[in-house]
């Protein structure tokens, strides 16, 4: 890894996300995050942000993904916070099968940048039925996603 992502936490959903809007997407996301990665921030402030974001431009990557994304001030360390739905979700008018809530430190915009790009990556080097596969795992799609912002 990288000085850049080293210091990376990275936890994926334990369940399969059942379908809901949009914004209470983002939230229980947000609740979840926060719950499991205490060092991200809280969940109004990964929420309220990621929100915003959402508000202004669709995180929709396309090729059945999302990555809404949070700065949150005060952050020591990015956050990577995996979802995913086998039937796949309404996305700003798209289908999403994985969500991808990136939590990044305020002042390192760089480190937001530098992901958004591997995890864009990450996406187009999988055809639909690798990721499908790799959703069936939560651990192969942990270390799967692992590699990718290591920059492997």
């Amino acid at each position: 890894m990288d000085e850049q992502t080293g210091q990376l936490l990275l936890k994926v959903h334990p369940a399969e996300l059942e379908p809901m809007g949009l914004e209470q997407t983002l939230r229980y996301l947000a609740e979840q995050a926060a719950e499991q990665m205490p060092d991200c921030g809280t969940a109004q402030e990964i929420f309220e942000d990621a929100w915003k974001r959402e508000q202004q431009e669709s995180t929709c990557l396309g090729m059945d993904l999302a990555v809404p994304h949070a700065r949150v001030q005060g952050l020591n360390r990015a956050g990577l916070y995996i979802a995913y739905s086998r039937n796949g979700l309404a996305w700003s008018g798209e289908e999403v099968h994985v969500i991808i809530l990136l939590i990044v430190p305020w002042e390192n915009p760089e480190m937001h940048l530098l992901l958004l790009s591997r995890l864009a990556r990450w996406r187009k080097s999988l055809t639909e039925a690798e990721l499908i596969a790799l959703c069936e795992s939560a651990d192969r799609l942990s270390d799967s996603l692992q590699l990718a912002v290591a920059g492997n």
